[in-house]
This record gives structure tokens, sequence and C-alpha cells, in this order.
């Protein structure tokens, strides 16, 4: 259920390409620092998008480093360090662990259940860094579940669990600079990027969802064949991708954003327009 949270490559300057490489590779450090190294494997871009958006709203200036890396510790890389990064190396890592468990619980994976196993005491640590956020994370993802097992069929309910989870993350971020009006305004943005993406995901997983025997929502319909499912539920989910992507548009313009503006202005009105573009047509690669 992640990395559809993108910027649009050939649309960016190089600078904010390597801005968003930078605040990646911070994320990545934080997991690493906070938790373990073996935690790094669940980055994801979404949490990065979480550090750029709540590093451009603080007036403290991250620093910018060369670092080497542990994938090519011979080459340097820029790092973004930012004060946002454990509370974004949090939510990755009790994220991450969610869709390791629901890949174990779903699909009946030997290695989902295996890595499950690995990463409980990391996610415990970070639930007990976030107690409050955890709580959310455990009620909505419970929910979920039992709409999942019930086979529902209402893409409103189950997408509205995630919408609420993802909400909680932006509104709840506990720092400083975030007031009322923010915090009212970052729900409604986590909330409908939230059902976005769980919309997205979807649309996206339709077939190999089929494959596999996995819930989707989707799938609880009545059809012959899934090529032709795609077609036929393709026109509303256009709809309810359209209505979330313009509603967390419009909760994005009524933050006070004070640096990165250009590339979070790519994320949010071209990265995610070509990316439910793709996802419709059923073309997703995960790259940046």
């Amino acid at each position: 259920m992640f990395g559809y949270v993108q910027p649009l490559k050939p649309e960016l300057k190089v600078k904010e390409y390597e801005a968003f490489k930078g605040y990646y590779c911070g994320l990545c450090k934080a997991i690493g620092e906070n938790y373990t190294h073996g935690a790094r494997f669940m980055l994801n871009y979404d949490c990065a998008v979480l550090l750029l958006l709540l590093s451009s709203m603080s007036d403290t200036i991250p620093k910018v480093k060369r670092e080497a890396c542990i994938a090519n510790p011979f080459k340097k890389k820029i790092i973004v360090r930012s004060e946002q990064a454990e509370y974004a190396a949090a939510i990755n890592v009790m994220l991450g662990y969610a869709k390791i468990d629901d890949t174990a619980i779903d699909d009946k994976k030997l290695y989902a259940r295996i890595l499950s196993l690995l990463y409980r005491r990391v996610n415990g640590k970070a639930a007990k860094s976030h107690d409050k956020l955890a709580a959310q994370f455990a009620g909505r993802l419970s929910n979920l579940h039992m709409l999942e097992k019930q086979g529902c069929q209402d893409i409103d309910a189950v997408s509205n669990e995630f919408a609420e989870l993802l909400a909680a993350v932006f509104a709840d971020a506990p720092f400083d600079f975030i007031d009322e009006a923010a915090k009212r305004t970052l729900w409604h943005l986590g909330y409908n990027l939230g059902r976005w993406i769980y919309i997205a995901d979807a649309v996206s997983d339709i077939e190999k969802d089929h494959k596999t025997k996995s819930y989707n929502v989707y799938l609880q319909r009545e059809f012959n064949d899934v090529a032709a499912l795609r077609e036929t539920i393709k026109e509303e989910a256009a709809f309810n991708l359209n209505m979330s992507l313009a509603q967390a548009v419009k909760a994005y313009e009524l933050l006070n954003i004070k640096r990165d503006k250009p590339l979070l202005d790519n994320i949010m009105y071209l990265g995610l327009a070509k990316k439910t573009e793709d996802v419709l047509k059923g073309d997703t690669d995960g790259s940046v």
C-alpha cells in the first residue's frame, strides 16, 4: 500500500530532485539510527513525502550533509537531516509492519510471516514512542481486517479506515509549529490522501489479488473476467480518485509552506495526477 506518493521526475529541476533524494536518504538514515538497519528495507516514498512536508512547515532549516550510504559505502550521498525525521521513521516502521502483517494474514505468504516475526520488536519500539498514534493504528487496522473478513463491498467503508489512520498520522504530528488551524488542515490532507492511496492500491492490485485470492474490495462484486472487471470499475474509480485528490490539494494549499514548495507542488499537482492516470491504466511500477 506504499510508493504511490511521488514527484513527477521529468518535471523536476535537478536541485529539486536532489532535495527529494536527500529527504529519502535522510529518512533511511533515521530508521537505521532509531530502530535497526534491517528496518530500512521498509523505507517507502510516502513517508519521505511526509517528512518533506513536515520539514517544510518548520521554522528550523534542516542540515544538508554528504554522508556514506550503507547501500554504496564508497560513494557519499546528499543527506537532509531534519528534526522531523524520527517521527517519519516511526510512521514508516508502523506502516511497513502493518503492510507485512496484512500480507501474512491475507496472502498467507511464508516470507511475510517470517518478516512479521522479525519486525515485531521494531514495531513495538515505534509504537511505544508514539502510544496514542499506535492505538489509532491498532483500532483502524482491526476495523479494516474485520471489514475485509466480512467481504465488504463498500469502497467508502474500507477506504475510510485507512483514511482515518493517515489523517491521524498527519494531524497528530508532535511539533510546536503545528497550531490548531494547521492541525485541522493536515487532518483533511491526510484523510483524503489516505483514501486516495487505499483506492489506488485496490485498483492497481486487482489482477494480483485475484490470482492470490486475496481480499480486494472490487473483487467482491460479481464478474466473469478480471480484465473486464477493471474496465467496469474504471469510471467509478476515476471519480473517487480524482475527488480525493482534489480535496487533498485544497487542504495542501492552505498550509504555510516555508521551503521546498516547488518540489511539494510537483508532488501534489503533477506526481499524484500522473500516478492516478497510471493506476487507472494498470501501469504502475513504483519508480521515481
